[in-house]
């Protein structure tokens, strides 16, 4: 007898269309369908099998990852998965998707949709990708960053929602301020979070998003990923390095996060406070640009001659032309934002807060200002640390809002 199908042990699963993981604290973790109203509640490790499926993947490519005592049970796992309707075939959930999908089944950031990565990296199809880190493995002093991506998703459909018709380009919302509408014709795809059952400090989980990222960058996507701390800028950073080549780093942080340049095997101790001593010491960078530095150190630190720094509030305080002026316009810049770069009362939420930082609306104007004069290519927001409040992380993603808006503007032609 002959099939089209693969065996059961080689089909290529992924999560079903619709579903977003909208948990993970101890207590277990659940995959909601906003369309249906559907939940499937499962326990962490349950949860995280299911999670490896979030891009196609073969059901053997999974089991093999599992320790071998554990296989059989994980093989078991996944066929209870795919019979509670979690996990479909991927031809089946590319047959069901809509293309474009409408804001009704949107799930990720913004409210915009959900899919997966061969989707909204194929054709002309999406502006702007999102990824989710919840990695904290690399903090050195307060986790919880790990739970920021979800937090930033929830919260920020009270800051804009993504409208999109079946057909045509998603609507922008109308900012009095600007006197124009935010986002508009901007087509967003959330690609979910990328998750392992254990994060391992510089591990796979690292290599994974280095390799999403650059498969982003290729094909043309402005890549925004929400951390997680900020080691995992390391990755995308490279990934950017090696689609484009050569390309500048604007960096926003409290500290500088590096003390030398460095060149050795970034796996061995690069944490979210030194992983820049990788992106220094890269002979394919063009410039560092860093922001809003002002940790106290022992000594001055020897920065290299294609490392430009504003400490403190000083990039608000002086020309903005006079920045501009620092930074090549023929090269791409990618974005790196450490909440800590804002002053805690702006948003005190993270792990190392320092007084004397930007406040909300300071930075905001100097961004939008960087992005509408040199064309940025991706941006990661990090070290931010949900809390009771809601306010640190609408800062956050309002930020995020106004970068994303003023990079996709100057795309078009409408550099202020």
């Amino acid at each position: 007898m002959t099939t089209d199908q693969p065996t059961d042990s080689r089909r290529v699963l992924v999560v079903a269309p619709g579903y977003i993981r909208t948990g993970g604290r101890d207590d277990g973790q659940v995959f909601w369908n906003p369309e249906s109203g559907h939940e499937i509640r499962l326990g962490n490790a349950l949860a995280e099998l299911a999670a490896r499926f979030a891009m196609p993947s073969s059901v053997d490519v999974v089991v093999a990852a599992v320790p071998g005592a554990a296989r059989e049970s994980a093989r078991n796992a996944v066929t209870a998965l795919e019979e509670a309707g979690l996990l479909v075939g991927y031809r089946t959930a590319a047959a069901a998707a809509p293309a474009p999908a409408p804001a009704a089944t949107g799930t990720g950031l913004f409210g915009a949709p959900v899919l997966d990565a061969p989707t909204a990296l194929t054709g002309d199809t999406t502006d702007v990708v999102v990824i989710g880190m919840p990695y904290d493995v690399g903090s050195t002093h307060r986790p919880g960053s790990r739970f920021a991506p979800d937090e930033l998703r929830q919260i920020s459909t009270a800051l804009f929602q993504y409208r999109c018709d079946a057909g045509e380009r998603p609507r922008g919302l109308h900012d009095p301020l600007r006197g124009r509408a935010v986002l508009d014709g901007v087509r967003i795809a959330d690609l979910a979070n990328i998750s392992q059952p254990v994060h391992t400090r510089n591990g796979d989980s690292l290599e994974g998003l280095h390799r999403l990222a650059r498969s982003a960058f290729q094909a043309g996507r402005f890549v925004l990923t929400l951390g997680g701390d900020h080691s995992i800028s390391l990755p995308l950073i490279t990934a950017a390095l090696d689609v484009h080549g050569r390309i500048g780093v604007l960096h926003v942080d409290a500290h500088s996060d590096f003390a030398a340049p460095r060149t050795d095997d970034w796996r061995r101790d690069c944490h979210h406070g030194n992983f820049m001593s990788w992106v220094v010491g890269d002979a394919r960078l063009g410039v560092l640009a860093q922001f809003g530095v002002r940790q106290l150190t022992e000594h001055e630190i020897e920065r290299p001659e294609h490392v430009r720094v504003w400490p403190g509030r000083t990039a608000v305080l002086t020309d903005p032309d006079s920045v501009l002026a620092e930074l090549p316009e023929d090269i791409p810049y990618y974005l790196t934002i450490d909440a800590d770069g804002l002053d805690p009362s702006a948003l005190p939420d993270t792990g190392t807060p320092l007084p004397g930082g930007f406040g909300h609306a300071e930075l905001v104007t100097l961004l939008e200002h960087l992005a509408g004069h040199r064309r940025l290519i991706g941006m990661d927001f990090v070290e931010l640390i949900p809390g009771d409040r809601e306010t640190s992380t609408l800062t956050a993603a309002d930020l995020i809002l106004r970068v994303l808006d003023a990079a996709t503007a100057s795309d078009k032609g409408e550099r202020g």
